[in-house]
């Protein structure tokens, strides 16, 4: 069975003529087909042994303007759950995660991002196309052996013979979440007092239809009744805890880049 398992295994299950393997495996840091094929054996060899475990969150349609699910991984985080949230990175992206923390150094110390905060970011460039993107977000989660639990946000472009059939073959739970946004004008919204403890009327609603969207994917997680999960989500924006995970990762982030930015200068006047 593990001779079957390969890369060309996993793009059979989408749009050949879309994809770009090349540029795939690029962003994976792997440098070979055979390499990656490897590493896929190697890391469901070693899976059910695997004693940390990854939650990896696929927001797998686009953005557009809802802002939701930019915060699941935090909400994640702040429950303990280590997480890996991989998305593109959109207009909508950049104008929310921007007041909160680096984007630049979100890719500079992903091992070291969820080790001590709990979660990694990915953010795909808009250069991968949809196909793209949803083949690189599989395979990166496929070939971290701690990966368990895969949700897909939106449509993962999988019918259920196939996702059964992954799920079997790399022992990991595909879990999908069908989008149910609410639109807001992002730039009507104070985004360093959302998640404060006082609201104003307006940042209640959008926290609110925070709590609401996210709390299908918290009540699968963690088990729990989707009203106790949304009371759950409710209660981290109102007693701080988001708002102290976004600080802390903000101050994480501006530290790793401060370090890249000290190092490139001590290498340029070596």
């Amino acid at each position: 069975m593990l001779r079957s398992l390969s890369f060309k295994f996993i793009l059979d299950f989408f749009e050949l003529t879309q994809i770009d393997s090349t540029k795939i495996l690029q962003r994976l840091g792997v440098e070979s087909f055979d390499e990656f094929d490897v590493i896929l054996q190697q890391s469901l060899a070693i899976r059910s042994a695997q004693q940390s475990s990854h939650d990896y969150i696929i927001q797998s349609s686009t953005l557009e303007n809802s802002l939701s699910y930019l915060f699941t991984p935090f909400i994640h985080a702040v429950l303990n759950r280590d997480t890996v949230y991989i998305a593109p990175r959109q207009n909508i992206v950049e104008q929310v995660y921007a007041h909160y923390f680096r984007l630049d150094a979100l890719e500079l110390e992903n091992q070291q991002s969820i080790t001590d905060m709990n979660l990694c970011l990915d953010l795909v460039p808009t250069e991968f196309n949809v196909a793209e993107f949803k083949m690189y977000a599989l395979a990166k989660a496929l070939l971290d052996p701690a990966c368990q639990h895969l949700t897909m946000i939106g449509d993962s472009g999988l019918d259920p013979v196939s996702k059964q059939q992954l799920e079997s073959l790399f022992q990991v739970q595909i879990s999908e979440i069908v989008l149910n946004q609410k639109q807001f004008n992002v730039s009507d919204i104070d985004f360093k007092k959302l998640f404060w403890k006082r609201k104003t009327p307006e940042l209640a609603q959008v926290c609110q239809s925070i709590a609401q969207e996210n709390a299908a994917l918290v009540s699968c997680q963690f088990h729990m009744k989707l009203d106790d999960a949304e009371h759950l989500i409710d209660d981290l924006m109102y007693s701080e805890h988001l708002f102290e995970k976004l600080s802390v990762f903000g101050e994480f982030t501006e530290t790793i880049f401060k370090n890249s930015l000290e190092s490139k200068l001590r290498y340029a006047h070596e």
